[in-house]
């Protein structure tokens, strides 16, 4: 079973949310209503050695890339809700090849990227695990009830949109420094360009994909305008690799041409990529009027155990 059936069968057995719980589960963050009209937004993800950063070799990352990564993949969730990040539990399992010394730089790049983006550590928890380490982090952050994205609301008519590019990110070592896009999704949400928006972690065809689904419509992606990360990176490795971290934004036509004007992130490229379309089976086309899925994937699946 993939990862997106699993869930799609677990969240179908929950209980009815409660009124309060206005974004349930499904998106990048859950959200629950509070006073003066806005939204708690609160989203959590790992990182696994050996899993999501290299242990040794060539990429092998530090321990301040590890922290930094982890509260990162954090932030980006917030930022494709359009919301203001503010505070962060961690929960941390060290292997017997982890000591003090990898624990304190760990938080050291954890805590230097909180203080970047203005969000704070209030607590967490501490253990020791046989094998593996693993990390967690809880997210919390804020964003008013009118302006909140997600990525449920692409119409047909709409625009995708990508900020940044896509492909080979581990062998360039985007996926341990990249800027989660914080700034950008306020400001899309602020101005009303947003439709919806989704990150792109897992490659930018299965989040597309996912858009498409939760918004009940279709996508035609021009694959020749997809902005890849070297001149070297294939169209399937800006498809599928994952870990890029990037914005997918559903943008109404009539507001195409002041995004472009008004966009003052000039050192962030901002392409235009795809147009939603109507789709009864909710996925992506190519030019060709063929579903995409090069290789027979769509990107990264984290119940596919021989995946690195």
């Amino acid at each position: 079973m993939s990862e997106d059936a699993f869930l799609e069968e677990l969240f179908a057995r929950l209980p009815v949310p409660p009124s309060e719980l206005v974004i349930p589960p499904g998106d990048d963050c859950a959200g629950l209503r509070i006073d003066d009209g806005r939204i708690l937004l609160v989203a959590v993800d790992q990182i696994v050695g050996g899993k999501h950063y290299s242990l040794e070799g060539p990429f092998a990352a530090s321990p301040e890339q590890v922290g930094r990564k982890l509260l990162a993949r954090n932030l980006s969730d917030i930022a494709a809700m359009g919301g203001c990040p503010q505070y962060f539990l961690v929960a941390c399992g060290l292997s017997p090849n982890h000591d003090e010394s990898w624990l304190k730089r760990f938080f050291d790049g954890l805590l230097q990227l909180g203080m970047e983006y203005g969000v704070l550590m209030i607590g967490g928890d501490l253990a020791a695990t046989p094998t593996d380490a693993v990390a967690s982090l809880t997210i919390f952050g804020e964003a008013p009830e009118t302006q909140v994205c997600r990525r449920s609301g692409a119409r047909s008519g709409d625009y995708l949109f990508v900020t940044g590019c896509f492909g080979r990110s581990f062998t360039t070592g985007h996926h341990l420094s990249f800027m989660p896009r914080c700034r950008e999704g306020q400001w899309l949400v602020q101005y009303g360009f947003a439709t919806a928006m989704i990150d792109a972690s897992d490659g930018l065809l299965i989040d597309a994909v996912r858009m498409c689904r939760a918004s009940g419509v279709g996508l035609r992606l021009e694959t020749a305008l997809v902005p890849l990360r070297t001149p070297e990176t294939s169209l399937k490795e800006a498809l599928t690799d994952g870990e890029d971290y990037e914005l997918l934004i559903a943008v109404p036509g009539s507001k195409v041409r002041q995004l472009q004007e008004d966009w003052p992130f000039v050192e962030l490229p901002l392409t235009q990529i795809g147009e939603f379309i109507v789709s009864d089976s909710h996925t992506v086309f190519g030019a060709d009027g063929a579903p995409l899925a090069p290789g027979g994937k769509q990107g990264y699946d984290h119940f596919d155990f021989g995946t690195d």
